[in-house]
């Protein structure tokens, strides 16, 4: 068998795509869990597999060592750190799937990836940057751009999905008597989204004529993202791409939820989690503090993130 096809074989290993990332995690299980992870893994773990053939010429995966793993690194050198971060997740991925391949044919294990990274992790502010739109902004390009991509915007900034959401989402998967929208997202996981009340009166005219089978955005990801970019370029409004619509409905429900005192306390601990303390760091107000990440949490739930993520609410609501 080819190196590359060696690679293939490890990556169908742990390729775990519909399955739960939660309840993997929660039994130690690494996998991959959506087709964007699996692509980028594949291209990078090709990568890799050719150039063990041609600058060491090892024709076998489980002869790979820990050398050849920092000499491929280091000759990345002039790529982007956040780039050699992906690689060196996605090469752990390669080796989970050749030692689960290891474990079912009975041969002993290879660790070619060190235990700990070779790239230092990202720096709590690196990349950290208010990327909201002004609600001036998103009625312009409201105004400015076709129905569907109007559907696919209303979608973002009212309810904080992601585009692949917004541009899925059908007629089925709204339920006004339960208040909620269905989606599925990154990673396949699914959740429940509680529709506003000033949004219910325009979602119900986007799916008004349309089959339960039917998507609220008959258009792909792509010509939404193309079409808001070239509105935003004609416009002259800055564009960072269509999570400026996830970031401002992030900023506008913690503005909805906390309270004044909240919303003081939320900043102070956000800036020393940016500073490197823990973000509960120097509070004695325990009840205000779990009242407002109580609520903290809720926001990240409503965008499809876990408990806890302090890095997150540092990009999406300070």
């Amino acid at each position: 068998m080819s190196i590359i096809n060696q690679v293939n074989m490890c990556i169908r290993e742990i390729d775990m795509i519909g399955k739960s990332k939660r309840e993997a995690r929660k039994k130690g299980i690494k996998g991959i869990h959506s087709y964007k992870t699996k692509k980028e893994c594949l291209k990078i773990s090709r990568q890799f597999a050719n150039w063990v053939r041609s600058e060491r010429g090892i024709r076998n995966l489980y002869e790979i060592t820990e050398q050849e793993y920092r000499d491929f690194l280091a000759s990345k050198s002039h790529t982007s750190l956040d780039y050699r971060r992906s690689i060196e997740t996605h090469l752990s991925l390669l080796q989970e799937g050749l030692n689960k391949r290891a474990e079912r044919y009975n041969k002993p294990k290879t660790y070619f990836c060190p235990k700990k990274r070779l790239i230092p992790p990202r720096n709590r502010l690196e990349g950290v940057s208010d990327r909201s739109l002004s609600l001036k902004d998103i009625n312009t390009i409201k105004a400015n751009v076709s129905p569907n991509t109007r559907n696919a915007v209303e979608l973002m900034h009212n309810m904080g999905f992601r585009i692949s959401g917004a541009v899925s989402l059908k007629v089925s998967d709204v339920n006004f008597e339960k208040g909620v929208v269905s989606v599925i997202e990154k990673g396949g996981r699914y959740r429940e989204v509680p529709i506003p009340k000033h949004f219910e009166k325009t979602l119900a005219e986007m799916i008004e004529g349309k089959e339960p089978n039917e998507r609220l955005v008959n258009v792909t990801a792509g010509t939404v993202q193309n079409e808001v970019k070239n509105v935003c370029k004609k416009l002259g409004i800055e564009y960072t791409g269509t999570h400026a619509f996830r970031h401002t409905y992030a900023r506008n429900r913690v503005n909805e939820l906390m309270t004044k005192e909240e919303k003081e306390l939320f900043e102070k601990c956000l800036a020393r989690y940016a500073e490197g303390k823990r973000f509960d760091y120097g509070v004695h107000d325990r009840k205000l503090y779990n009242s407002m990440k109580e609520k903290m949490d809720r926001v990240h739930a409503e965008l499809g993130h876990g408990k806890n993520r302090f890095d997150l609410a540092l990009r999406y609501m300070r």
